[in-house]
Parts: structure tokens; sequence; C-alpha cells
């Protein structure tokens, strides 16, 4: 049977419909709208308590944890295995997000517990986007956990088909995790590097960050780090930094479209008006369906592209993390996995 794994944050979302400025004058924070800014866990407690007075939703979040609860949901007769890497924090009594996985079915091994409450994440949404200001929470301690569990990371993530990587804040993450993928490799060459990096690796770039890179099958990148990442260059200047045979996945809002050595696949479906909600979490919502559809058939590439885009629809309008009946579920599912892609 597949396996597919995901390695990243578990965080705490905390939402709010508010002006950015606003709220950002509140906070006395320094922050650029509409991107992801780190934050100390100070400020992101005073913010946590000030979203709260204003009604903000409080979800479990994290980019990996958002795309492994949809793949999750679609993988209700257990068609392939499900496994996650990562550092659970304690809130309250409970650790929730392990707890989470494990009711999902998730092998959580891989996952050590915190003592420390989870990352905070800030989303203030607004008509023109989404402003993210984040703090460490338990990630603080990301480095030494990837440096301590080196090894035995390595192995499990070596029993992986494909495994996806999301972003820690952390700069020394991704020349660590590529170091965990390269002895990976040694015992599964074939094995599968998902990455939706985001623009907190993104940004600073660096040569840990071309080393992960370097170990990436499949690349995900939204329209804004679409353009930041290549800048001047070409998809296939950026495909030559990544792994043979590689993917690169451009998300727009109006589609898709898939980049590889031989050609470029734009997917561009008839869109319906529809009222966005919240956006936040719309990009893993997508990278979770994907990988689901794309562990079923590495084949079916289209397939996998128009049931994550169709998800990722389906997500902003509604408020929180995507959440899914069965009859909806198996209709969008039945509908895509019936087209000719």
């Amino acid at each position: 049977m597949t396996r597919l794994g995901f390695l990243g944050a578990m965080n705490r979302d905390l939402v709010a419909q508010q002006d950015c400025a606003t709220v950002l004058d509140a906070l006395r924070i320094n922050a650029s709208p509409l991107v992801e800014t780190p934050i100390s866990d100070e400020d992101a407690q005073r913010g946590a308590e000030l979203l709260q007075e204003l009604g903000a939703a409080d979800y479990l979040g994290g980019s990996a944890f958002n795309a492994a609860r949809v793949a999750a949901l679609l993988n209700d007769g257990n068609e392939i295995d499900l496994a996650f890497f990562g550092v659970a924090g304690t809130l309250g009594p409970s650790r929730a997000h392990l707890e989470a996985l494990d009711g999902w079915g998730f092998d959580t091994s891989g996952v050590e517990t915190s003592a420390i409450p989870p990352a905070t994440c800030l989303a203030i949404v607004e008509q023109a986007g989404r402003t993210l200001l984040t703090a460490h929470g338990a990630n603080a301690a990301i480095a030494n956990w990837l440096e301590r569990q080196h090894s035995a990371l390595a192995i499990a993530i070596a029993r992986c088909d494909a495994i996806h990587i999301t972003s820690y804040l952390d700069p020394a993450s991704p020349a660590l995790i590529a170091r965990i993928l390269e002895r990976a490799r040694i015992d599964n060459p074939e094995l599968i590097v998902s990455l939706d990096p985001g623009m907190a690796w993104i940004a600073p770039g660096g040569d840990g960050f071309a080393r992960l890179l370097a170990q990436t099958n499949i690349l995900h990148l939204n329209s804004e780090e679409f353009t930041r990442l290549l800048g001047k260059a070409s998809p296939a200047e950026i495909g030559a930094g990544l792994q043979p045979g590689w993917l690169l996945v451009a998300r727009m809002h109006e589609g898709v479209t898939l980049y590889s050595e031989k050609s470029a696949s734009p997917y561009a479906p008839e869109l319906q008006d529809m009222d966005v909600r919240d956006a936040t979490g719309a990009g893993d919502t997508f990278c979770g369906a994907f990988l689901w559809s794309y562990c079923q058939d590495v084949t079916r590439l289209q397939r996998a592209v128009a049931l994550g885009f169709a998800l990722a629809r389906h997500k902003v309008g509604m408020a929180g993390p995507l959440a899914l009946t069965d009859t909806t579920r198996r209709e969008i599912v039945t509908k895509i996995v019936k087209a000719e892609w």
C-alpha cells in the first residue's frame, strides 16, 4: 500500500475578519500587510487575546497539518497509509493536534510531544487577502529535534513513498531537512519529495533552501511565490535545481499550471461566481487533495490537479478548515474521477 507522509508545523490559528492596519496598530507590531511575519510568543499571546475579543475563530492549523487533514478526509476507505512528522505542543490539558492525527488514522510514531503550547498564527483576513503573524511556540525547538532525530526521521521517511514538506520559521530548518532527505534516499531512491516552501523559505533563500530544492520532486507555489522564486528565470531553470523528472505546480486563483521538463499543462476550468469567506489554508487544501490523488495514480496528474483545485475552491467558501459531508465528498471525488483527464 502506498504511504504518504507529512512533515511540518502544527499551529494554533486564530482567524479574524478585520482591517489589518487597525490590528497591527493596536498590537504595536511593525509588519507588512498580506505576508507572513514572525513575531514573539509574547506578542502572539497579546494578539490572541485581542483577536478573541474581536470574535476570532480558533482552529488547529499549520500548513502540513492542514494538508494532512484533507488527505485524511479523502482517505475514508484507507486507500493509502498516512504518517506525520513534527512536534506537537500542548493546549490546556491536551495535545489536540496529536489526538486529531491519531483519530484520523495517522501513524504518529514520528511526532514528538512538547509541554510548550503550539505555535500561534494570527490570521487577519480582509478583502485584499490575509496577513499572518506567526510565533514559534513549540516549534522553537524544531532545529534541535531535526538534529537529534536525524537518523530516526530518515529511516521513517524512507518507508514513505511520498513525503510532503512545509516550512518552519527557524532559518536552520531547510538545511537540516535536506540532510534528512539525503539520508532517506539512500534507503529509498524512489522517494517522492513534495515541497510547499511558502514565502518563509523562498524570501530568504540561501544555501540551505537550495539544498532542499535539490531533494524536491514536486514544488508547489502560489502566484506570489512563483513570481518571487522565478524572477527573470524560467520554470525550466528552476527545475534544473530539482530532482530529475521534476514537477512544478503553480497555483493561481483561476487555475493551475503544471510545468515539467517536457511541457507546461494549464488547468483552467470554467468558474462560477462564489462568495470568498476565508482563503486561509486553501493552498494547503489543494496540496493535501493533490497528493492523495497523486498517490492513487501517479500518471493521472491532471486528475490530481482538478481534485485539489475543486476542494480549494470549496474551502474558500467556508470559514475555517475544509469540512466535507460524506455526500459532498463523494460527489466531488466521483465527478473528478469520472472526468477524462
